[in-house]
């Protein structure tokens, strides 16, 4: 990381809870992994969690015929070599389901993988996510062995 760069921070508000905008969400974050100097590594897990985050906003915090919104706050703290990522929609928690377990609640246990901390706050009014990293603290995402994966 390089010393001399400080704090910085990048605030996307009231963006489109809709999918089109995902890509461009990402390549925002990217960008802003680069500007701080994060290393490419983990670039990845923040790109790959943080898109997992904005994809349950999308699917998950507004009912199909409401337009929603979300707000994107990533802070790098050059002192501790922290990224946070912080998404806040304006949406309806919903728990989850039990109409199908094998595929539903996936994407939260994918994030506690790629991150240091996740923290999840439902209130009153949508939700709160908070993804964090530190800087040289990679952990690659365990793989299942051969024995352990199931043909389709």
């Amino acid at each position: 990381m390089d010393a001399g760069r400080g704090d910085r921070r990048l605030a996307l508000e009231s963006v489109h809870a809709d999918p089109s905008v995902l890509t461009a969400v990402r390549h925002r974050i990217d960008g802003f992994a680069r500007e701080i100097g994060w290393p490419p590594d983990t670039t990845t897990d923040v790109l790959l969690a943080t898109y997992e985050a904005l994809a349950n906003v999308v699917e998950h915090a507004y009912p199909a015929d409401e337009r929603g919104t979300f707000d994107l706050l990533a802070t790098y703290h050059h002192a501790d070599g922290t990224l946070s990522v912080v998404i806040v929609d304006r949406g309806t928690w919903r728990p989850q389901s039990d109409d199908n377990p094998a595929r539903r609640g996936q994407g939260l246990r994918l994030m506690r993988a790629l991150c240091e901390s996740v923290r999840v706050e439902p209130r009153d009014g949508g939700t709160e996510i908070e993804l964090q990293w530190k800087s040289g603290n990679h952990r690659p995402l365990p793989l299942p062995g051969r024995e352990q994966q199931v043909d389709p």
